[in-house]
């Protein structure tokens, strides 16, 4: 019997050997197949470069969501997801992209006009959309009109649109603004419901992550400090609005009465209200955008010529050298973006390891004279927050200056980390603070109990035996509420340090509550009010060297990720006609399904199970 089973294994592990050459061999094949084909496309494109004559208009598509840096997503996967234009694959647009492309054109001679084409453009937090909208404002001075046309208009689409000269809107389209709001779920009530017991440890009025846990509704303090930083920023965008369309700001988006007595007054028509409330200038089919703007353009047909956003990017050079390869002294850049977890993490999200490796290769690299660190991050682990502010005091250490640029976000692990810097600079939309530390969970021993469940046993302290289908002990609940406010006092001292306050001045900033940028400036929480270009050009004033020498710090890419990554943007369609899938086949749905499967998930791994996290900061 014994042979026998033996000599099954034997013929098990050679099938298995089999199958697994066969599917190795399989998969190199169709790799070294899919890299011939690149280079064929490449070839074709080297043979027909992308070329516009004079008065070209410039059409900035924007086809994504706006970040500060995107995430490093395999090369193959996202020729797939081209492939098949599947909707679950959302492009990522790097804003310096796009003010770089804004910024080129007002010099470019061949480029007369700017079309903005927003209608892909997915939701952005309002400090992303003023980046872009400074680029414009600056293009303005450049007495090259700029164009607006779509066939509706979200609020962030909306927001770019209103710096244009004009607004072209399709007659069955509309203008939707719905202002800023922050809504949760409140779970009290069901967990009563089911026997669950929650055990909440927090430290500071307004840390406002547990309340749905606690309560049925949202508390009179969260309502308070919500609303402070909400109207801030609802006021800044139809202030901003108000002026670029020569209106007044309560006409932007007026009281409910207000607007439905107007919108009776065109027969319930959204495009006829938007055209009378002066929000667009004129509602034109897309065929009629089409020959007015040709006509503006003094185009001597019914079309005009037009340059599209990646084409005119790609002929522009890189803004960043990367690390190693810098030829000159400058200011090295790093991008923080994402919550904050432990261990090695890829762009998207902050690793706690990863990044201190990044700040100590710009500690030691001596083409590196002064570092800026870009960060747009909610928080998470206080473990890796610590660690790498740890990492950017040793930055400081060597002389270099270090500055801060805070992104749309910067709040709670994010501040933790920022608050080490020579200096802090922030957009006044920018959602920051929410200093402060919490702890929550439920167990289930009543909800057993009313099945007929119980838990017991023996245990040699009085630390065993810690389950969630146990109470917890009264003992413990007390040690855990401990280390929370033991928690909060590193994160006062902490701040207190960066920012050379006491640490009774940041208790009264802290509690947990969510400030603005301009109310951070005037609590003493920032030094500056400015763009990432703003805080170049401070770090590189400290350090003596040129802001136009960047240098970017990231994790290397593999030099097969460099090489599929050249093309991934550009020779999609010629793959799928050389490999024959139709976008609509049976191929281009497996290779869809196979994209789909790899999503990110998001996993706490703080070491001590401390998070510094602002979960309320998110807009909708």
């Amino acid at each position: 019997m014994r042979k026998l089973f033996s000599l099954l294994g034997f013929i098990l592990s050679k099938i298995g050997r089999s199958i697994t050459f066969t599917r190795n061999l399989i998969l190199n094949l169709f790799f070294i197949s899919f890299i011939a084909i690149i280079i064929i496309a490449l070839q074709q494109q080297k043979d027909a470069p992308v070329t516009f004559a004079d008065n070209t208009a410039l059409v900035l598509n924007l086809n994504g969501v706006l970040v500060d840096q995107p995430k490093l997503v395999d090369p193959f996967d996202k020729v797939i997801g081209e492939l098949v234009d599947s909707q679950n694959v959302i492009n990522e647009i790097a804003i310096s992209d796009v003010v770089s492309v804004i910024n080129s054109a007002k010099t470019d001679n061949a480029i007369s006009a700017l079309i903005l084409d927003l209608a892909q453009l997915k939701p952005a937090s309002l400090t992303k959309l003023t980046d872009i909208s400074d680029a414009l404002v600056e293009f303005k001075k450049s007495n090259k009109p700029i164009y607006a046309y779509g066939d509706y208009f979200s609020q962030e689409q909306y927001f770019l649109a209103s710096f244009a000269d004009e607004i072209l809107l399709n007659p069955a389209g509309g203008v939707l603004l719905q202002g800023y709001g922050s809504y949760s779920l409140y779970f009290k009530d069901a967990i009563d419901k089911l026997n669950l017991s929650s055990h909440v440890f927090r430290v500071g009025t307004y840390k406002s992550f547990v309340e749905p846990f606690t309560r049925s509704d949202m508390s009179a303090e969260s309502k308070e400090a919500k609303l402070n930083w909400l109207n801030q920023l609802w006021d800044t965008y139809t202030s901003t609005v108000a002026k670029n369309r020569l209106i007044n700001a309560d006409d932007v988006a007026p009281k409910a009465d207000i607007f439905i007595a107007q919108l009776q007054s065109v027969n319930g028509n959204i495009a006829q209200y938007a055209l009378k409330q002066k929000l667009v200038d004129q509602l034109l089919t897309r065929e009629q955008i089409s020959h007015y703007l040709a006509k503006k353009l003094n185009s001597e047909s019914d079309k005009y010529d037009k340059v599209e956003f990646l084409d005119y990017l790609n002929l522009l050079p890189t803004q960043f050298e990367e690390q190693g390869f810098a030829s000159k002294p400058g200011v090295g850049i790093i991008f923080a973006n994402g919550q904050i977890l432990d261990g090695n993490q890829p762009p998207g999200a902050i690793g706690g390891k990863s990044l201190t490796k990044l700040l100590l290769q710009a500690k030691d690299d001596e083409q590196i004279k002064a570092l800026v660190l870009r960060i747009d991050s909610p928080g998470g682990s206080a473990f890796a927050s610590e660690q790498i502010r740890t990492a950017l005091l040793e930055v400081k250490k060597s002389g270099k200056p270090v500055i801060v640029s805070m992104g749309s976000v910067a709040a709670s692990g994010g501040y933790w980390i920022a608050s080490a810097a020579d200096e802090i600079w922030a957009k006044p939309t920018t959602i920051t603070g929410s200093i402060g530390i919490f702890g929550l969970f439920a167990t289930t021993e009543k909800l057993l109990a009313k099945m007929g469940i119980y838990s017991d046993g023996v245990g040699t302290t009085d630390y065993t035996g810690l389950s969630v289908n146990r109470e917890l002990p009264e003992h413990m609940a007390k040690i855990i509420q401990m280390t929370v406010e033991n928690g909060y006092s590193n994160f006062l001292n902490v701040v207190a340090e960066g920012r050379d306050m006491t640490t009774e001045e940041v208790d009264k900033v802290a509690q947990g509550r969510v400030w603005t940028g301009s109310d951070a400036l005037n609590l003493g929480l920032i030094d500056n009010l400015g763009s990432l270009d703003d805080a170049i050009a401070s770090a590189a004033k400290k350090a003596g060297v040129s802001s136009d020498s960047l240098i970017l710090i990231q994790t290397p890419r593999s030099e097969r990720d460099r090489l599929l990554s050249m093309f991934t943007q550009s020779v999609a369609k010629q793959v799928l006609t050389e490999l024959n899938i139709s976008p609509n086949g049976s191929m281009a749905t497996w290779l869809a399904t196979m994209s789909r499967q790899a999503g990110q998930l998001t996993n706490y791994s703080d070491p001590q199970g401390l998070y510094v996290e602002c979960l309320v900061c998110e807009i909708k």
